[in-house]
């Protein structure tokens, strides 16, 4: 039977009506929405991740004990022998270690239970309530660093879960204060406990980074070096007045005096083009782009014919890769009002050194650069970036388990802007490597040290399950056989 015409005389449906009433249809047909369908209950993992975040690790001012204590009772609930250490009191890592057969050098997992404080402000959930929103676990730690620590930690329950001893030896380390430069961290541990590093090749740590478009990993950088920090206070003192009758001895005027001095010497800072840095800049390039990554030899002819237009051309995560840089973090008086004059005034500055760079004299040209003797400069921590770790049989299977999880995906060593406890594990001669097993996209990486840090369930699931696989399948090799002579 044939569709009856419709009468003559019927009004005709306005053009946006039938397009909204036919949109509406096809909506319908294929079902309900991401928004509308049931959110699938948490995996063991995830669960363990959001009971993890729920215990609050704030550094400072350094109480990581209940977040150690919550790891070794899992570890205590599968028959794993764990140990503590504190290096301050109340502040305990953890160590546990699964013995191996062959003597091949060992693995070491690595993470730190402190995180930033949280405030409140600004949170759509609780920072420390572990709580969902929709799709993701919202709280302080979901990405730094309690997701790595869970992931290793699930590594670690599979590798012991196998029913036989791994070939090589596998470590988990908890480690404290990370976040507030590390004076009672893992520096400290190794000094107070070396024998928990006897007998490590490599191990993983945290950082790298990780570029998602469109829920579609097209990059994972892993850390094989970092820049070193070098934390300086600037101090200025006066004898304070009544800000009616300023003398000229204003010691926050000193400081912001010299604040410009050191602002200048920041931006006049050369670039340069380290080999650690082009190891990242060179993988980079075969990352599929609409516009792609310069190449390491269009890096060295602009730093070599006009350096001031690759300075403003390059986004600030590359140009803090090709420069030391000088950061304003804290700005402070004691004044008692806005009619006051200070007696003291400070500023802190957080400055990131390349590799190759001499922390006594950056010191020293900062110094000079303040050009006031009134103006004291001290060392609040000086943290070098350590060696570099070059490629090997553990980022070699990195890069193969992510390429099979995500077809197409790039990975590559890369240096890393920030500051890590990889470092320290660099400097015992342990091959480090820092990883993001996770997919996280850009808005999610604005969360880290900010308000509403948060990681998808899914994304967080998948990127566990990455992380067994390298895991177990490294800590079940024997060690390779050694290069043939050469004849």
């Amino acid at each position: 039977m044939s569709a009856s015409r419709p009468r003559p005389s019927a009004p005709r449906a306005p053009a946006a009506l039938l397009v909204r009433t036919l949109l509406a249809a096809a909506l319908a047909a294929a079902g309900p929405s991401r928004a509308e369908l049931p959110v699938p209950p948490l995996s063991r993992a995830a669960t363990r991740l959001a009971e993890y975040v729920r215990i609050d690790t704030s550094n400072p001012p350094g109480r990581e004990k209940a977040g150690t204590l919550f790891l070794k009772a899992v570890l205590d609930e599968a028959g794993i022998p764990s140990e503590t250490h504190e290096t301050a009191p109340g502040r305990p890592s953890l160590y546990a270690r699964l013995r191996g057969t062959t003597g091949a050098p060992g693995l070491l997992l690595h993470h730190h239970v402190d995180v930033v404080p949280a405030g409140g402000a600004g949170w759509d959930r609780p920072p420390f309530a572990g709580e969902r929103n929709g799709y993701r676990l919202v709280g302080r730690g979901t990405l730094d660093d309690k997701s790595l620590g869970v992931a290793q930690l699930e590594a670690f329950l599979a590798v012991a879960a196998l029913g036989k001893p791994p070939a090589r030896d596998l470590v988990l380390l908890a480690s404290v204060d990370e976040e507030a430069g590390g004076l009672a961290g893992l520096g400290r541990l190794a000094r107070e406990r070396p024998e928990w590093f006897r007998g490590i090749g490599d191990a993983i740590g945290e950082g790298g980074t990780v570029e998602v478009v469109v829920d579609r990993a097209r990059w994972f950088g892993v850390e094989t070096a970092q820049k070193g920090a070098l934390w300086l206070r600037l101090s200025a003192a006066g004898k304070g007045g009544h800000a009616a009758v300023p003398d000229g001895g204003n010691p926050a005027e000193r400081i912001v005096a010299a604040l410009a001095r050191v602002t200048a010497f920041a931006s006049a800072l050369p670039l340069r083009l380290t080999p650690e840095a082009e190891t990242g800049f060179a993988a980079r390039t075969r990352v599929p782009r609409k516009t792609p990554a310069p190449t390491v030899a269009a890096l060295r002819e602009a730093l070599r014919t006009d350096p001031a237009r690759l300075r403003g051309s390059l986004p600030p995560p590359d140009l803090a890769l090709l420069s030391d840089t000088v950061a304003l973090t804290r700005l402070g008086s004691d004044a008692a009002g806005p009619n006051a004059i200070a007696r003291s005034a400070f500023a802190e500055l957080d400055c990131r050194l390349l590799p190759g760079t001499d922390p006594r004299d950056f010191l020293a040209r900062l110094r000079a650069a303040v050009a006031d003797r009134a103006v004291g400069v001290e060392v609040l921590l000086d943290a070098p970036g350590g060696p570099a770790t070059s490629g090997g049989e553990l980022l070699d299977r990195i890069a193969s388990a992510m390429s099979a999880r995500h077809p197409g995906v790039v990975v590559g060593g890369e240096l890393g802007a920030g500051l890590s406890e990889n470092r320290v594990l660099r400097s015992l001669g342990i091959r480090t490597y820092g990883l993001t097993p996770f997919r996280v996209n850009y808005y999610d990486q604005a969360g880290i040290h900010g308000v509403n840090e948060q990681i998808r369930v899914d994304w967080f699931d998948e990127g566990v399950e990455v992380l067994k696989g390298i895991v177990v399948g490294h800590a079940t090799a024997p060690s390779p056989p050694p290069p043939p002579r050469a004849r």
